[in-house]
C-alpha cells in the first residue's frame, strides 16, 4: 500500500488556524474524501511545541493510503479529484509550495493510539540522506540501526514508533524525491507530546547528524494533531 505525505501551506491572506479549519472541515470532509480510490484520510495540524530547531516550514501534512501506483493514477482522473479537490484548492492552499511524498510504512513499535474520536499527536521527522551515501547504505541503515537505536534510548512518553521510507520508484531514471524517509514519533496526548520532545532522549534524534543519516542541514520536523478524516478502519477499495 502507498502511504502518501503531503506538505501544504496556507494561500496568501489565510492565518494557519483559518487554513486548518478550512482543510479538516471542508477541503477533506467535502471533497477529499470522496475521491473512491483513497482508502484512509488524515489531516496532521501543525502544533506549537517547543525543542524543535529545525521545524518545517509548512502548516500541515496529509496522510493518505493508496492500495498501488494504478489506483494512485485512477485518483486523479475521477470527477471527484478533478471537480472537486483539485478545483477547491486554490481556496485553501498555496499548491505551488504542496510537496507530496510515497512512501512504503514500517510499524516498528506499537500502534496508531487515535481512532475516529480521538487524536494522535506526534512529531514527524523528514530525513534526506548523506549527499555521499548510497540509497542502499541510507534505507539499511535506517530501518536497522537508526529504528533500533530509537527503541532502545527510552525516550519518555513514546508509544509508537513509524518508519516510512520513500518508494523507490521515485529514484528512477536519477530522480530524487525531496525526503528519503519519514519518522512518525507518536505520544498519548499534547500534554506528553511536550514532554517526550523536551526530553534529552529525543533531543538526541533531532539532531540531523545523529545516526550518521544526514549532514546538518538533513532533518526538518513538525509535530501535529493527527485526526482521522476516513478511518481508521480501510475504506474498501472501489469494485
Amino acid at each position: 500500500m502507498i502511504h502518501q505525505h503531503i506538505l501544504a501551506a496556507p494561500r496568501p491572506g489565510l492565518s494557519e488556524a483559518e487554513f486548518q479549519d478550512y482543510w479538516r472541515y471542508v477541503h477533506a470532509l467535502k471533497f477529499a474524501r470522496k475521491i473512491p480510490q483513497i482508502r484512509k484520510y488524515k489531516v496532521n495540524s501543525r502544533i506549537d511545541i517547543p525543542g524543535q530547531d529545525r521545524e518545517i516550514e509548512f502548516s500541515g501534512i496529509a496522510e493518505i493510503w493508496l492500495d498501488n501506483e494504478q489506483a494512485q493514477a485512477d485518483s486523479i482522473k475521477t470527477p471527484e479529484f478533478l471537480d472537486g479537490a483539485l478545483h477547491d484548492e486554490p481556496n485553501w492552499a498555496a499548491s505551488w509550495q504542496t510537496i507530496g511524498l510515497d512512501t512504503e510504512a514500517h510499524e516498528v513499535m506499537g500502534v496508531d493510539p487515535s481512532d475516529a474520536e480521538f487524536p494522535e499527536y506526534k512529531i514527524m521527522l523528514f530525513h534526506k540522506k548523506k549527499r555521499d551515501m548510497s540509497l542502499t547504505d541510507f534505507r539499511s541503515l535506517y530501518t536497522s540501526g537508526y529504528a533500533d537505536k530509537i527503541q532502545g534510548a527510552k525516550i519518555p512518553n513514546l508509544v509508537r514508533v513509524l518508519c516510512c521510507l520513500s518508494k523507490e520508484r521515485l529514484y528512477e531514471g536519477g530522480g530524487a524525491p525531496p525526503f528519503d524517509a519519514v519518522t512518525h514519533l507518536s505520544a498519548n496526548s499534547m500534554l506528553d507530546l511536550k514532554s517526550m520532545v523536551a526530553s534529552p532522549q529525543l533531543q538526541a534524534f533531532l539532531d540531523p547528524e545523529h545516526g550518521g543519516l544526514s549532514e546538518w542541514w538533513g532533518l526538518v520536523t513538525m509535530a501535529v494533531r493527527s485526526e482521522w478524516v476516513l478511518g481508521p478502519e480501510a475504506r474498501p477499495y472501489p469494485s
